[in-house]
């Protein structure tokens, strides 16, 4: 699927200088790759994880076609005037208001039906129509790219995928989305203590519920970490509920080393690769904040990450393994998938669901980028 040839012709296309396993760097063992692309408008340096090298490598650059794409702009797939001025001549447009799991309205004062902006078009996924939405909320362009209107909204990578199957980068947008979306309703406040202890899984009860999760979780305390790992699923009656899988990681150095804690999220159909997805995201962290070359890296509060440990450490988990949601028989393929997750996220309220098919690096690789009016984004890191 993803051959030597593709990778070099996709690294040419964006500019990536170098891809580096940068595994080595920490203990966990946990495969990790950087992508390098020195001309990179949002990030300089993509990250990449997984269980194989080959893994991670291709995790970074498909990372890094997400974020390609959004900062490459085609004018002539733009549309230009105001909400009044197209609705009805264009089709359906959604507002800046609505972006949802795309951008968080921070300038009120400079959105309305009368602004002039630049919109692009997108496909409702519920009903198959056209819609136009604001190009603010798909692209990032560069201070040399085209201007898209005023600024109104907070761009956002969340919600984005790249794959050669279209049908998996669209999946990986709708799970990305979906992730960010419940884990705001999940932890409301945060990691409060309340959280921890309601939330936290049982060990002893992985190698049946989730076996892949447990395998990595016993090679990590081996390498001497303290493992805790979450179910970060909204509970049933939380208004907006998908019903996903959501699973959170939190990987304590017990050696007391430069990074002493990291926290993983992620959002699958499946129950032990929502807690293995979120563990490899939690080591990869850690490689991130050791490595030093992403420029959006914020100074950890080590007294604060260690108060955290400790908590984690005295707590008692209460909560079962198979109480996380498992759907893998609705996702033996991608385009069943992407299905079931829209199903669900209808039923959840989550009635308009759109999808921009972005240009490409090269002409095998599929990007997308999905809008869901109503979704939140999480802070949590």
């Amino acid at each position: 699927m993803f051959s030597l040839a593709l990778q070099a012709r996709l690294s040419r296309a964006m500019g990536v200088t170098r891809v580096a396993r940068i595994t080595g760097l920490d203990r966990t063992g946990v495969e990790v790759a950087c992508a390098v692309r020195p001309g990179g408008h949002v990030l300089q340096v993509c990250n990449g994880k997984g269980l194989t090298a080959e893994a991670a490598t291709w995790g970074a650059l498909l990372e890094t076609a997400e974020l390609w794409a959004a900062e490459t702009v085609a004018p002539a797939a733009l549309r230009w005037g105001s909400r009044a001025e197209l609705e009805g001549r264009l089709g359906a447009t959604w507002g800046a208001d609505a972006l949802g799991s795309a951008g968080a309205l921070v300038e009120p004062r400079l959105w309305s039906d009368e602004v002039r902006c630049a919109w692009r078009e997108a496909v409702e996924l519920h009903s198959g129509t056209p819609v136009w939405v604001p190009a603010q909320g798909v692209y990032v362009p560069p201070a040399r790219g085209p201007s898209l209107g005023p600024v109104a909204t907070a761009w956002t990578s969340n919600g984005s995928g790249a794959h050669v199957e279209p049908a998996r980068a669209l999946l990986h947008a709708l799970l990305e989305a979906t992730e960010r979306d419940q884990l705001a309703r999940a932890f409301p406040d945060g990691w409060t203590e309340e959280a921890v202890t309601r939330r936290m899984l049982r060990p002893a009860e992985l190698a049946l519920g989730a076996p892949r999760t447990a395998e990595l979780a016993e090679h990590l305390g081996a390498r001497g970490f303290g493992v805790y790992l979450f179910d970060a699923t909204p509970a049933a009656r939380t208004r907006g509920r998908v019903g996903l899988p959501v699973g959170a990681a939190v990987l304590v150095d017990l050696e007391e080393g430069p990074v002493p804690l990291t926290a993983g999220y992620a959002c699958a159909l499946g129950r032990d690769e929502a807690l293995l997805k979120a563990l490899l995201e939690a080591a990869q962290s850690r490689l991130t904040d050791i490595h030093g070359a992403r420029e959006d890296v914020a100074a950890v509060d080590r007294e604060a990450a260690r108060e955290f440990g400790r908590a984690c450490a005295s707590v008692r988990a209460r909560r079962k393994v198979e109480d996380v949601p498992d759907l893998t028989a609705e996702g033996r393929s991608a385009s069943r998938a992407v299905s079931a997750v829209l199903s669900r996220l209808g039923r959840a309220g989550f009635t308009r669901v759109a999808a921009v098919s972005l240009d490409a690096p090269v002409a095998e690789l599929a990007v997308r980028k999905v809008v869901v009016p109503g979704m939140c984004i999480s802070e949590l890191l």
